[in-house]
């Protein structure tokens, strides 16, 4: 494959809240460097060939930035995070023009046969939502580790050692938690920004293949299972505690009853 002699480029990915303001993001960016508003995607160009997409989901994408611009970049976003991310998660590629018709990815080097900002924001859109789900990724991770005792305990004991109301807070901490990916996992549906640049779709499908992120979709959406049936577990251990207890206060009071009986 022939290169383009013009040196390769890092595009980066940093996930760095649930979400920014978007609105009031893109008016003091419009009042302060040259912004544009795509759907839901910001884009700046502060210099010519340097670029910065950033989107609504918390993520920003930056091509050709330095680390000291990507710094103050961040620095301003977190202004306007919700919720934001501790550690941030980041991903980060290389990409350079050939002189070649067609895209080849390898060893996290694209090689495009245009490196228009257009031909960027495609790419970044894959490049996000990889970075998007490997935050869900580490969610649901993190759940199923701190959640692990529960089945295990079942398990090995037949019960579980938590009071009723920790076991029902524990319950709604999942539930909560996988409601949260749940209701955000239309983000790794195909970018809307492609109905209108179709003959971009083949960029971002090259990465997103590359990335894995299809595969790496439907294994959350196993995990999300895994953590739906750890739900049901602990909704049988709360009803089976409730009917325990009832038992026994219904034992208690019977008890009591046939000694006031036979006292009278």
């Amino acid at each position: 494959m022939a290169i383009d002699p013009t040196p390769a480029r890092t595009l980066r990915a940093l996930c760095v809240a649930e979400r920014f303001q978007f609105d009031p993001l893109y008016e003091f960016l419009a009042r302060q460097q040259h912004a544009a508003r795509m759907r839901d995607v910001l884009i700046l160009t502060p210099d010519p060939g340097v670029f910065a997409f950033l989107f609504e989901y918390g993520v920003c994408v930056l091509c050709g930035y330095d680390y000291e611009a990507e710094r103050r970049l961040v620095d301003l976003l977190l202004k306007y995070a919700v919720q934001p991310l501790e550690p941030v998660v980041e991903e980060e590629l290389t990409y350079r023009r050939s002189l070649d018709d067609g895209v080849r990815i390898r060893h996290d080097l694209i090689e495009l046969d245009d490196a228009s900002e257009l031909v960027c924001q495609a790419l970044a859109h894959a490049l996000a939502q990889s970075t998007r789900l490997a935050s869900f990724e580490t969610a649901i991770e993190e759940t199923i580790n701190r959640t692990r005792f529960i089945p295990e305990t079942l398990a090995r004991k037949g019960s579980i050692a938590m009071s009723r109301r920790s076991l029902a807070r524990e319950r709604g901490r999942v539930y909560l938690e996988k409601a949260h990916i749940v209701l955000k996992f239309n983000l790794l549906d195909t970018p809307e920004f492609l109905w209108e640049y179709p003959e971009l779709e083949r960029y971002y499908l090259a990465l997103a293949r590359y990335l894995e992120i299809r595969p790496r979709a439907a294994v959350l959406e196993n995990r999300l299972e895994v953590i739906q049936e750890l739900l049901e577990m602990m909704a049988d251990e709360q009803k089976h505690r409730h009917s325990s207890l009832l038992e026994w206060i219904i034992i208690v009071l019977i008890a009591i009853e046939i000694v006031l009986f036979f006292v009278k």
